[in-house]
């Protein structure tokens, strides 16, 4: 394991300092950077602001949360891990969020008595419970086994996703200003104007950005082909619902996979994953996913990814990043209502 990564453990500490030594054994045994509070030490800055800068210098969140909600920051009004878990979470940062199981019996010191720390900490819960898969835990041992599988997975996805996109730069080939340039002297090269150049390059670029204001949203669809059966109802679905997919099968015969993929992933508004144990094993639909992925974490932007899953699988950590959409059981019509809920959703959030 690489030690370029560094994460960073969000948590209160009274209730759960036992968990936060068992993940921090865990961290350093797979020689991985982190940062906590037991390490900023003594600096000129504020508290809160040291915390901050540590989560933006971080690669990876691990957020733990017990039956209490912490210390609240004065001037932000919520606790210190729900703000540190705030900066992560706005800068795109892969969050794995562990809380502690409601059924295991813990000590009343560790249970939150303040009435307004209680609803914060229910509200808290709420919304990462609505962002992210969720996963439980009852002791230290198995929560720092857990977030040593977790992490040693999430890192390889990372590096995946790093190298997939650096492929598909290399294989992209010219750059998009090499490509316009090269229109250009060949028109210059065939007698028109500059004048009348300048006039079709403004025309174009104009009603190009028209109709994309106008266009439906765009949906790529990311699956194993043993999947394609339901996947195309599905797609069937969104397209009858006047969005617009797009499915590996319309590759033309002799294109080169990696540049078309990258092509349509940069035009597409969302990337549908749909989870099995097919997918989560097939490598060109992992490569799908690592570009798309790139795109959010480096701060691209880029399409808004829907994991959707159809059957029970190991699904990297990743993907729990997101909220999933449920088709297990083959209820097609739930699922595609479920997405456009979340296409519409999106959509309109992005057009504010």
């Amino acid at each position: 394991m690489t030690a370029s990564f560094t994460v960073f453990v969000c948590s209160t500490f009274s209730d759960l300092s036992k968990e936060r030594e068992g993940v921090l054994d865990a961290i350093r045994r797979l020689k991985l950077q982190h940062d906590s509070m037991e390490f900023f030490g003594a600096r000129a800055e504020q508290p809160i602001e040291t915390c901050l800068q540590e989560v933006r210098a971080s690669d990876v969140l691990v957020v733990i949360v017990g039956h209490r909600y912490g210390s609240i920051v004065p001037e932000l009004g919520i606790s210190y891990s729900e703000a540190e878990y705030s900066e992560g979470f706005q800068l795109k940062k892969p969050c794995l969020v562990y809380m502690r199981d409601d059924n295991v019996p813990i000590l009343p010191k560790h249970m939150e008595r303040d009435p307004e720390k209680m609803d914060l900490l229910e509200r808290w819960k709420e919304t990462l419970q609505s962002r992210h898969t969720v996963a439980t835990f009852q002791d230290g041992n198995r929560l720092s086994v857990q977030v040593a599988a977790d992490l040693a997975r999430t890192i390889q996805d990372l590096q995946e996703v790093a190298k997939a996109r650096a492929t598909a730069q290399t294989e992209k080939g010219t750059t998009l200003l090499t490509e316009v340039t090269t229109i250009v002297t060949d028109a210059l090269g065939y007698g028109v104007p500059e004048p009348s150049l300048l006039s079709a390059i403004r025309s174009s670029v104009s009603a190009l950005t028209a109709t994309i204001q106008k266009r439906e949203p765009t949906v790529f669809l990311s699956y194993a082909h043993a999947d394609s059966a339901l996947v195309q109802q599905v797609a069937d679905g969104l397209a009858a619902a006047g969005v617009r997919v797009w499915l590996d099968r319309m590759l033309k015969a002799g294109a080169n996979w990696m540049l078309e993929i990258e092509r349509e992933l940069s035009s597409a508004d969302f990337v549908a994953f749909f989870i099995s144990p097919h997918s989560v094993e097939s490598t060109w639909a992992k490569q799908e996913l690592q570009v798309a992925l790139h795109r959010q974490l480096s701060g691209e932007g880029g399409a808004v990814v829907l994991p959707v899953i159809l059957e029970d699988a190991d699904v990297p950590p990743l993907l729990r990043q997101y909220q999933w959409i449920d088709l297990r059981g083959g209820n097609v019509e739930k699922g595609v209502r479920q997405l456009l809920e979340a296409i519409h959703h999106w959509s309109a959030k992005r057009s504010r």
